[in-house]
């Protein structure tokens, strides 16, 4: 349906309201502002036009994935026959936001374009746009082949085979230039790097996502968030003594996302089953992972030992690991046939043998 086109209809339906008519509101909750003027559009790339939809515009087509608070679909737009990402993320059984979070209506205007135009980075998939139904949030975004949980747990358990060292370097490279670009341009902080949240395609591009959007979502239904992604959180997110933190929280947790890949499990094996207590003392006290298999080089090793570097102020941020010699190794262009292409589609067809659980 063409913005142009039908929006008289949709606005005479109450499903949209023109900014300019809430001009007295100065504060909003974020799930509100986003139900008023960010929900019910679909832009793709490559089309000038937005799309007003709602869920009964969307086909599925499989699941992807499914985690705690949220699942994600492969879908069908109907009228342009787009194939979509959409995550379904759970709101608050109440429908209302917790006042206290209220912002003023600029700055969430300002936050929500910044996540817009963010995605257009090349290492970022892209948001396309969002509705709701049955009162959860429904996130379109680019869909990708297959998640670096899925690719590493493939190579270690299904094929047997060591991970590829070139593709963990393309994975590290590809992090780091999102990470930056969304720190540098957006001044944003993902907060939530691991495996499932990395995301590959067949012809090996390796793109980050679960940032701006999903992160407000998914804040609304769960207050303690930080639960979720507890197990790739750096030591100075987990002390109690030391509540403050940066962007380089980010590098420690692509490090451990590393080391995991790399191994094929997560570094800390009895983390999920311990008490709180018990994982501050592995993570802050304890020594930080390392990269075990022989085959990988000293470039890769000596770069992860930096990304997990335990003094936040001593852990280097993005502009010195992108001049670490494993960082300017992979980020070169590769003569022939693209060795990370050649590894995904090589382990992607025994995707269907995998749980669709993520973490």
């Amino acid at each position: 349906m063409s913005l142009k086109r039908d929006e008289d209809e949709y606005h005479g339906n109450g499903l949209h309201r023109p900014m300019e008519a809430h001009s007295s509101l100065s504060t909003i909750g974020h799930i509100n502002y986003i139900r008023m003027f960010v929900s019910d559009r679909l832009q793709f790339p490559d089309e000038a036009d937005e799309h007003l939809f709602g869920y009964k515009d969307l086909q599925e087509v499989q699941t992807i994935g499914q985690g705690s608070f949220a699942h994600v679909r492969e879908m069908i737009h109907i009228s342009t026959g787009r194939r979509m990402a959409v995550k379904r993320v759970r709101i608050l059984g109440t429908g209302h936001d917790d006042t206290s979070e209220n912002r003023s209506m600029k700055q969430l205007h300002k936050e929500v374009e910044a996540i817009r135009s963010a995605s257009n980075c090349p290492q970022i998939v892209r948001f396309y746009g969002l509705t709701f139904h049955e009162g959860d949030g429904l996130v379109c975004m680019e869909l990708m082949d297959i998640s670096l949980h899925q690719l590493y747990k493939i190579s270690h358990e299904l094929a047997k085979e060591p991970f590829c060292e070139t593709t963990l370097g393309a994975v590290a490279v590809a992090t780091i230039r999102a990470l930056q670009h969304l720190k540098v341009k957006h001044q944003i902080i993902h907060r939530d790097v691991k495996p499932s949240n990395i995301l590959l395609s067949l012809n090996g591009l390796v793109k980050l996502c679960d940032f701006g959007i999903c992160g407000y979502l998914e804040d609304s239904v769960n207050k303690t968030r930080d639960v979720g992604c507890r197990p790739y959180m750096a030591p100075e997110r987990l002390s109690f003594t030391n509540r403050s933190y940066d962007s380089r929280s980010d590098v420690w947790s692509l490090g451990i996302t590393l080391v995991e890949v790399a191994n094929g499990e997560f570094p800390y094996k009895s983390f999920n089953t311990s008490p709180i207590f018990a994982q501050i003392q592995m993570v802050v006290y304890e020594d930080p992972p390392t990269i075990e298999p022989d085959h990988f080089s000293i470039k890769a090793r000596n770069f992860v030992a930096a990304c997990l570097v335990k003094e936040f102020e001593q852990r280097p941020n993005f502009d010195q690991l992108s001049q670490a010699p494993f960082f300017l190794q992979n980020s070169q262009p590769k003569s022939g046939d693209c060795p990370v292409q050649l590894f995904v589609t090589k382990m992607h067809p025994l995707k269907g043998q995998l749980s669709n659980h993520f973490h």
